[in-house]
């Protein structure tokens, strides 16, 4: 625990110097519903650091257990004159009571898209392809598949003045880690629709789909729904979208959780 204490302390201070940066710079201090958009758009060239916290309750048997989960997931962009390349990583923190009564880091999970350039980026649809990778960084088996995977992904975006729709998607093959842990075939789909509101605000609809293709077809599916409100606020020069919402399990694996709730804290680092 003092070593994921420690971690999260190192990160937020590293994040909070390079945010006095930032500010200490003028720009153009884009508005709150331009970096609203943005943010809902998952292919923007938008520098971001969420952090995401879940609530999973009713998990286990009985539903009598709770997991808890928080989410860094950096939205690193690197733009050139023909696209630009979107690095998403993701690094889980866990504090689980169910399956194991353990906590500390999980899988890390890695996505990249390349996104060419359209003659419509801001008001149109765009399409980008790229690789999915997970990592074997868990801290205890429990918390991790034990497993190297790597596969394919990919980005859908339409984007409107009020509306943003598209979907992620990935799917990725064990390919080394632990021969006595299970290997590792998953589909990941996640639609969104958002809609863009004034003052910074936005309201959005998705899911995280997951098909496992080596469960038994009773445990394959993960679907939850759900919703998120989100609204950008400013520190000082400093952009911070704060979100909450809540999602239902509408299929899942006998033992997942039935439903989350969920906090979010992004900070934003606009050009």
């Amino acid at each position: 625990m003092m070593g994921i204490a420690r971690l999260m302390v190192l990160g937020c201070a590293v994040l909070a110097a390079d945010a006095a940066a930032q500010s200490a710079v003028p720009d153009a201090a884009a508005s709150s519903d331009d970096i609203a958009r943005k943010l809902a758009d998952p292919g923007a060239a938008l520098i971001s650091v969420p952090f995401q916290y879940n609530y999973l309750g009713s998990v286990g048997p009985g539903g009598d257990f709770h997991n808890q989960q928080l989410k860094i997931q950096p939205v690193i962009p690197f733009v050139g004159e023909n696209g630009k390349f979107i690095l998403r990583p993701i690094l889980p923190l866990s504090w689980n009571q169910f399956s194991e009564d353990k906590h500390g880091t999980g899988d890390l999970f890695v996505q990249g898209y390349y996104i060419p350039k359209t003659a419509a980026e801001a008001r149109g649809t765009e399409f980008g392809f790229g690789a999915a990778a997970l990592l074997d960084t868990a801290s205890h088996d429990s918390l991790g598949t034990g497993k190297y995977s790597l596969g394919p992904a990919f980005i859908l975006v339409h984007k409107t003045k009020s509306w943003t729709i598209g979907a992620l998607a990935n799917h990725i093959w064990s390919i080394g880690g632990d021969s006595d842990r299970d290997d590792v075939s998953s589909t990941n789909v996640q639609p969104f629709v958002t809609r863009n509101l004034p003052d910074g605000w936005s309201l959005s609809f998705t899911s995280e789909t997951t098909y496992n293709w080596k469960a038994a077809s009773g445990d394959a599916w993960t679907v939850p729904l759900g919703a998120t409100v989100s609204k950008v606020l400013r520190f000082g020069r400093t952009p911070v979208s704060l979100g909450l919402g809540g999602f239902y399990n509408v299929d899942r694996p006998q033992y997942a959780s039935r439903w989350t709730g969920r906090f979010s804290v992004t900070l934003v680092f606009p050009e």
